[in-house]
C-alpha cells in the first residue's frame, strides 16, 4: 500500500497491453526464421536483418521498461516522478502553476496525435504534441486517470496516478504548506530588518 505522499501509477490500460504484447510478439516472430535455420543448418545471410530488427525491438522494450513510471512521490517542495531504471524526474512547486484531472485526452492515441515519443509500450512516455494542446510530456500508463500538470516556463506534464482525484488533493494542499512556510520565513526575514 502506498503512503499518502506516495503514489503507484494507473495499471497498463488495454491499448498499451496490446501494444507491449503486439511488440513483444512481433520482436519473438522476426526471431524464428534465424531458430529454424540454425535447426536445419542453413546459413543465409539474409536472415541477419528480421534478427536485427528483432533487437532493435528489444532494445526499445527494454528502454521504454527502464522509462516507465514506479511511483508519483509528493515531497516538501518537488513533486518526483520515480522511474524504474530511469533518473527521477523533478518537479519543483515553483514551476508548477496549476493541477487538474485531463480526462479530456482518454482518446489520445487514437485522435489528436501528432507525434508522440512512446505511444503505448509499457505506458505513455515522452514529448507528445496534441492538437489543440500543442507540446506536452507524458509519464502516464493509463489514459482514463490522467493528470495534467501545468508549468509556467515549460510544456505540461501528464501523468495518471492509481487515484488521480487523491492525488490532486494530496499535491494542492502540499503546495499550499509550502507556499506559507515560504510565507512565514519571508515575513520572519522582513520582521528582523
Amino acid at each position: 500500500m502506498s503512503s499518502p505522499n506516495r503514489f503507484i501509477p494507473a495499471p497498463l490500460d488495454e491499448y498499451a497491453v496490446k501494444v507491449t504484447y503486439g511488440l513483444a510478439y512481433t520482436g519473438g516472430l522476426l526471431v524464428l526464421p534465424q531458430l529454424f535455420a540454425y535447426l536445419a543448418n542453413l546459413r543465409w545471410n539474409g536472415l541477419q536483418v528480421p534478427l536485427g530488427l528483432a533487437g532493435a525491438l528489444a532494445l526499445f522494450l527494454l528502454l521504454s521498461y527502464a522509462f516507465q513510471p514506479k511511483a508519483y512521490r509528493i515531497d516538501a517542495d518537488t513533486l518526483v516522478i520515480e522511474r524504474r531504471w530511469a533518473p527521477a524526474v523533478r518537479i519543483s512547486f515553483d514551476q508548477i502553476s496549476g493541477v487538474s484531472l485531463a480526462t479530456v485526452l482518454a482518446d489520445m492515441p487514437r485522435f489528436g496525435l501528432r507525434f508522440a515519443f512512446n505511444p503505448g509500450v509499457f505506458g505513455y512516455q515522452g514529448p507528445f504534441h496534441l492538437d489543440p494542446y500543442g507540446k506536452v510530456t507524458l509519464f502516464a500508463t493509463n489514459r482514463r486517470r490522467l493528470v495534467a500538470i501545468a508549468r509556467y516556463d515549460a510544456s505540461v506534464v501528464i501523468i495518471s496516478p492509481d487515484r488521480p482525484r487523491d492525488f490532486i488533493t494530496a499535491l494542492n494542499e502540499q503546495r499550499l504548506a509550502a507556499a506559507t512556510s515560504r510565507m512565514q520565513a519571508l515575513t520572519e526575514v522582513n520582521s528582523n530588518v
